[in-house]
């Protein structure tokens, strides 16, 4: 994934392409600080999660931009989002959650709330990126307290 990114800010430049450059640029180095500060080469899935977190800010700071009136930049930023946001796995539909809980749960023996981290843990090493964390957390919740 992170070749190809490279690939992508690369043809954004010669392309002289601002929006795609700064989106695909700044996507790179919040990867880059994050193996940094990790002092280890990211896996997929932590590329994913850096990628959804950068999307998430340019998403952020439109909204931002919104309040204060500033409508061109605000486009300029929801464009940037949504070419990041175009790189990430789509994400699955909320009545998948439901059973895809229920298996977590029977796969890893939870019997408890206190096993809702564990839960969580399987999901997302199963699932990764495709799976939006507050719905997954809220159907763990359910599931957990009816047992």
């Amino acid at each position: 994934m992170k070749d190809e990114l490279k690939k992508l800010h690369q043809r954004a430049r010669l392309d002289r392409d601002a929006i795609a450059t700064e989106a695909y640029g700044a996507a790179l180095a919040a990867i880059q600080e994050g193996e940094v500060r990790a002092n280890a080469d990211f896996d997929e899935a932590k590329i994913l999660a850096t990628l959804e977190k950068e999307a998430g800010k340019f998403s952020e700071s439109a909204e931002a931009f919104a309040k204060a009136g500033r409508a061109e930049k605000v486009e300029e930023l929801k464009k940037c989002a949504a070419l990041i946001q175009a790189l990430l796995p789509a994400k699955l539909d909320a009545s998948e959650y439901p059973a895809l809980v229920a298996a977590a749960i029977d796969s890893t023996g939870a019997a408890s709330m206190k096993d809702m981290g564990q839960v969580m843990a399987h999901l997302k090493q199963e699932r990764g990126a495709a799976l939006d964390m507050k719905i997954v957390s809220q159907e763990v919740k359910s599931a957990l307290a009816k047992l």
